[in-house]
């Protein structure tokens, strides 16, 4: 229950300082990339290695890639019955087929099923991070590419490999095999 509460506070809070001028309007940028380079990278670090590897943990890293793919078919349909153009239907596939379960889906996670189960949002988190970061993108540039224009796939792999949550959920993973991270867990 305090999840909820700490969520609508959160939101409460950023309300209350944008209307009244008491942070800047460009604040959110600093706020981001704080999440991006610190917190999630931290998070995988936390819960990663303690991940109890089994077949069963296949089910959330294909149920976010059935759910993707269920709401790019249904998408493609429902837009060639209305003849919406391509920008319109790669909106509506971006905004149907992928979600962001860290920001506000990992203390939802906390607060439905407990804190033992947020390893299982974070390879949902990076499964749905990999979908967009590729099939994603490439829906995004479908809408803008003008006649003859190809999409840069060297530049989509250097903004995949480079996302500082996934580079810490790799580091995460692969140091936990050699190295016994417990010991630096009051730093995540």
């Amino acid at each position: 229950m305090i999840n909820f509460i700490m969520i609508a506070f959160c939101i409460a809070a950023g309300m209350l300082l944008r209307r009244t001028n008491l942070i800047h309007s460009e604040a959110h940028k600093g706020i981001n990339t704080w999440i991006l380079y610190f917190a999630l990278p931290a998070v995988s670090f936390k819960y990663i290695p303690k991940i109890v590897w089994s077949s069963q943990l296949l089910f959330p890293v294909f149920s976010a890639i059935l759910v993707w793919a269920g709401s790019w078919l249904f998408m493609e349909v429902y837009c060639r019955r209305k003849n919406y153009k391509q920008r319109s239907r790669s909106s509506l596939e971006l905004a149907a087929g992928y979600s962001n379960t860290s920001f506000i889906g990992f203390p939802l996670i906390i607060a439905y099923f407990g804190e033992a189960q947020l390893p299982i949002a974070i390879i949902c988190d990076q499964t749905t991070f990999i979908l967009l970061s590729t099939a994603g993108i490439i829906n995004a540039l479908k809408a803008n590419v003008q006649d003859g224009e190809t999409i840069d796939v060297k530049f989509m792999l250097r903004k995949l490999v480079s996302f500082p949550p996934l580079i810490g959920c790799i580091t995460a993973l692969m140091l936990s095999q050699f190295v016994d991270l417990s010991v630096a867990e009051p730093f995540f």
